[in-house]
């Protein structure tokens, strides 16, 4: 029986619950949950994460709890902070990737709840520094997900 440790990281419960629903055959699955990059840090220097699942849109998540430099993107915004603050919360999940990209062991998953298909360069550009990246496509069933994270059918 194989075990896989998944680190979850998402502003909410939807995913995880989700997850631990599901049941694979000869496959014990351990989630960690991680509500934002700092959590998702703490978690990747205190245990070893098979996969990583990460959400993309982080409205929920506190302004403080957010990662990437809020002024720097002000700025480019044309000092429109709430636009600045929108910008950081719909992307916020490529914000933690780069975050979280030098704890990464080389190769390992990271699943991005993110659609690819139409962007091929956007993925390549983003696998320089995290080469186990890979978007979901659009209407993707939770099922397929999980099989992606560990590793089930390959």
């Amino acid at each position: 029986m194989r075990k896989r440790t998944i680190l979850v990281i998402e502003d909410g419960t939807e995913y995880i619950e989700a997850f631990r629903r599901l049941a694979l055959p000869d496959t014990v699955i351990e989630l960690l949950p991680a509500a934002n990059a700092a959590a998702a840090r703490r978690l990747l220097t205190e245990s070893r994460a098979d996969a990583l699942f990460l959400d993309v849109v982080f409205d929920r998540t506190p302004v403080e709890d957010l990662a990437g430099d809020l002024e720097e993107l002000t700025a480019r915004f044309s000092g429109d902070r709430a636009a600045a603050l929108d910008h950081l919360a719909r992307n916020q999940g490529f914000y933690v990737a780069d975050a979280l990209a030098p704890l990464l062991p080389p190769g390992a998953l990271v699943l991005l709840t993110y659609d690819f298909s139409s962007e091929p360069a956007r993925l390549a550009a983003l696998r320089e520094k995290l080469p186990g990246l890979e978007g979901i496509t659009d209407g993707m069933a939770i099922s397929e997900m999980m099989k992606k994270l560990t590793g089930a059918g390959s």
